[in-house]
């Protein structure tokens, strides 16, 4: 997925990363690109790991900084 967020990306995007939707509709400050999205998402995520689905096929990996 590339460059803006419109309706049709999210059911592709939600495969990827469960509970993507949900966030960026309860974001006050909406990002204008997907990649924000994701950047924004990841680091959510990290912080909340409940919030995030472990069954997600494509899982992010946590590294120690």
């Amino acid at each position: 997925m590339r460059g803006f967020i419109t309706e049709c990306h999210f059911a592709t995007a939600e495969r990827h990363f469960p509970g993507i939707r949900r966030f960026y509709e309860e974001l006050a400050d909406k990002p204008a690109t997907f990649l924000e999205l994701v950047w924004q998402y990841v680091r959510w995520s990290e912080a909340a790991p409940s919030a995030a689905s472990s069954t997600s096929p494509c899982a992010i990996s946590r590294h120690p900084a």
